[in-house]
């Protein structure tokens, strides 16, 4: 057995002591959720104002923010999020805030990249852009690779990050090549998304392999469908990842008894995990930090 120096070698580090404050990103409406079926879900924009803004005072530090017509249908057109995002700007400055390019409900370019032209206290600090196409429960997501790269070069021109959404280890390969091609500059940010019907399954195998497959340094969250939320959502706070949690991917509190949630609620969940994990909360200062993007928005 040898008796040589450890010199050299390296410790193990303490799990606590590397991981770094939890960015809490919440996702507060989508395109999916109905008032019918999912009751406290933010519609009409002063409702997404107070969601907000009560998400912020739970520990959020990032927004994944859509919009609706008057009818609640998803909505486009920037005029719409004109609405809200202001006002959300002019209560929380440093929030992170992030819209939607998602192609599922409408797949022109054109009409995804309307937010992208956003201006002044509306103009987003991140868009959404999924790397790749999708099978959901009834429909597709289709994300072709063309427009994939048009939405990512709109991006850059506008200055706007991208929140790079992956669903399987083919999305995560993207940014390899968005990253090569200088489409996207580090440091990435990721939502890996678990447990759907066609996305990789909600284990932990599947998240670490997800995680491995992205560029190196890239700021990764975790989130869950369903009852996969709270899961995966554990699964990042306790490995040094950061989260994606709201009523745009899980309606309930409580899924075996079906109690319905609010998004200050599963928020407040998400800073209650980080406690018994030993992390400190990111406040928006922090996320912006560690996301690259400037300690507040540049004016108008």
């Amino acid at each position: 057995m040898s008796t040589g120096s450890a010199a050299g070698r390296v410790r193990p580090p303490h799990p606590v002591t590397p991981y770094h404050p939890l960015i809490v990103n919440a996702a507060l409406t989508g395109m999916v959720p109905r008032r019918a079926k999912v009751p406290h879900v933010p519609i009409e924009p002063g409702e997404i104002v107070e969601d907000s803004s009560a998400c912020a005072a739970s520990g959020a530090s990032i927004l994944h923010l859509h919009a609706r017509d008057p009818l609640g249908e998803p909505e486009w057109r920037r005029e719409s999020y004109e609405r809200f995002l202001p006002e959300i700007r002019e209560r929380h400055p440093e929030l992170v805030l992030c819209v939607t390019t998602s192609g599922r409900t409408f797949p022109d370019l054109e009409q995804r990249a309307d937010v992208l032209e956003l201006a002044g206290d509306a103009k987003p600090d991140m868009a959404s852009l999924t790397l790749g196409s999708l099978n959901l429960r009834r429909e597709a997501s289709v994300n072709a690779p063309d427009t994939i790269l048009r939405l990512a070069e709109r991006m850059g021109r506008a200055g706007i990050k991208p929140e790079l959404e992956v669903f399987d280890s083919g999305m995560a390969q993207l940014a390899w090549e968005l990253l090569e091609r200088g489409l996207v500059e580090p440091p990435l940010y990721a939502n890996i998304l678990l447990g759907g019907p066609n996305t990789a399954p909600a284990r932990v195998q599947d998240l670490a392999h997800l995680v491995d497959s992205l560029p190196d340094g890239t700021v990764w969250a975790a989130g869950g469908f369903g009852a996969f939320q709270l899961a995966v959502n554990g699964m990042a706070v306790f490995v040094g990842g950061h989260v994606r949690t709201g009523l745009e991917d899980n309606p309930w509190l409580e899924f075996p008894r079906r109690t319905p949630a609010t998004n200050p609620q599963l928020v407040e969940r998400m800073t209650r995990l980080a406690d018994l994990a030993g992390r400190e909360v990111a406040s928006p200062v922090q996320a912006r930090k560690a996301l690259g993007l400037p300690a507040v928005p540049a004016p108008a």
